[in-house]
């Protein structure tokens, strides 16, 4: 079968150059797995392409099926897709998956009624064995995962099984996108692909942890599934020889969770000579790991803080403590790890007062990171903060999903209870604006200055800066 896989474009109206942008690496995998049971695959991500464009990609691939992925901010837009394609031709199959459909599956193929199927959970699997019904003309009732009309009504499956063993799966297919689409963009703040060859990966699946206001537990559950060492070192490898790798982003919500692989990974990117950056929990780094992934290449470290007040996290169900932060933050300096960032939330938990926001405030100025995320909470469908909104009646009645993103001025619901959207967005803006451009920020970076392609990065995104948060005004 013929099959064009989509990423749909972005709601966010902001600077590419400013904002990160990876590389769609779940549609690469469901890329894969397709390609490897025989069927011809393209994919198009219009985040780097226009989306005025699909119906040139119809043309030329003229798929048999159109797959579509969408988080919830994205949704509308890849219903839109969807119309879209069956104005072109309705006999092209629609499918969707993503996060946003896993959550709420019967409520996403009520509101896309150009949609034919949904692939909810898990999907390398259940994507393969829905095609291989489609061709056949086999029975749906069968295929776990899956949500499709029949007579008028929306039928949901039972879920499928998460995949034990994630070596099964065939590694993303890189080649479908060229990297050169991307090559304006940042990967993760600090790398840019203007300067340097970047491969994004993943060493496992799901996780344990059970903080409110996250939804990777809907695709992938609770349970930490890893793949193996050598898995991973062969498609770094693979990386390195077809497209000439020299950086990779691992893309794990907590790559060290799992010290034993953190170590052999470690080597493995000494010996390749390679750099890579990941995300961390506080409670899972000590001094000695961190000065080994430092030795070994590791660039930076991405650390959820999310607040500096002791009784929102324990609200949050981090389960992580302030001296944790403090000493995790001072030994990833120490150890040698070029960047530390930390991401903070603002309104994380529905009883954030300003004075915890404050606290942030002043966390981030005794941590001193060199990067800072401030993301505004979104109640992501399925997620613990979504039930809370839900039943505190802060959600609209018909919630906008376009407006559920972390970054913008938007009407993501009514309130918290001590805060406001605006509120809490002149909050982001303050924080970002004042720490960035304090004197104290700009010292730290300026000593640390060590090679020209960094001066340049930094120099680029300081004007970005000056655009973005100085000059514009908000909307």
């Amino acid at each position: 079968m013929r099959i064009l896989l989509i990423q749909p474009n972005s709601v966010e109206e902001v600077n590419r150059e400013y904002f990160s942008l990876q590389y769609p690496i779940n549609l690469g995998y469901i890329a894969a797995a397709l390609r490897e049971n025989g069927h011809n695959v393209e994919m198009v991500d219009f985040n780097v392409v226009s989306r005025e464009k699909l119906s040139y990609f119809i043309t030329k691939y003229q798929p048999e099926l159109a797959g579509v992925t969408a988080m919830t901010s994205s949704i509308f837009n890849a219903k839109d897709i969807i119309s879209e394609v069956k104005r072109i031709d309705k006999n092209i199959i629609t499918v969707i998956g993503g996060v946003h459909a896993s959550a709420l599956p019967g409520e996403t193929m009520e509101e896309i009624k150009d949609l034919d199927y949904l692939v909810f959970g898990e999907g390398e699997k259940t994507i393969v064995e829905l095609v291989k019904n489609i061709v056949n003309k086999g029975d749906l009732g069968g295929v776990e995962g899956v949500v499709f009309r029949r007579d008028g009504k929306i039928i949901k499956n039972k879920p499928r099984d998460l995949i034990e063993n994630l070596d099964t799966i065939p590694f993303p297919a890189r080649d479908l996108l060229s990297t050169e689409l991307y090559a304006k963009q940042h990967v993760s703040r600090g790398f840019s692909r203007r300067e340097m060859k970047i491969a994004e990966i993943i060493t496992s699946r799901g996780c344990p942890n059970n903080c409110i206001f996250c939804a990777g537990h809907i695709n992938y559950g609770n349970r930490l599934r890893f793949r193996s060492y050598e898995n991973i070192a062969n498609e770094i490898t693979e990386c390195i020889k077809k497209y000439g790798i020299t950086h990779i982003s691992i893309e794990d919500d907590t790559f060290t969770i799992n010290k034993y692989l953190v170590r052999k990974l470690s080597h493995f990117f000494n010996e390749k000579n390679i750099t890579y950056n990941c995300n961390a929990r506080v409670d899972t780094v000590d001094y000695n790991l961190l000065k080994l992934m430092a030795d070994s290449g590791c660039k930076k470290v991405s650390f959820g803080v999310e607040s500096g007040s002791p009784s929102i996290l324990k609200k949050l169900k981090k389960g992580i403590t302030l001296p944790q932060i403090i000493k995790a933050v001072k030994e990833a300096k120490k150890a040698g790890i070029r960047y530390v960032e930390c991401d903070f939330m603002i309104g994380s938990h529905i009883d954030e007062t300003i004075n915890d926001v404050q606290d942030s405030f002043k966390l981030i100025y005794k941590l001193m990171p060199d990067f800072i995320a401030v993301s505004i909470m979104c109640p992501y469908p399925g997620t613990e903060i979504y039930k809370m909104m839900v039943d505190n009646d802060y959600l609209y009645k018909n919630p906008d999903w376009s407006q559920f993103s972390l970054f913008g001025n938007l009407r993501r619901y009514k309130r918290i209870t001590n805060l406001t959207p605006g509120q809490m967005f002149e909050l982001q803006r303050k924080i970002l604006k004042e720490y960035y451009s304090s004197p104290k920020y700009i010292f730290s970076q300026l000593i640390q200055l060590g090679t020209l392609s960094e001066m340049k990065y930094f120099w680029k995104m300081g004007k970005l800066f000056l655009k973005e948060m100085m000059f514009k005004k908000p909307a």
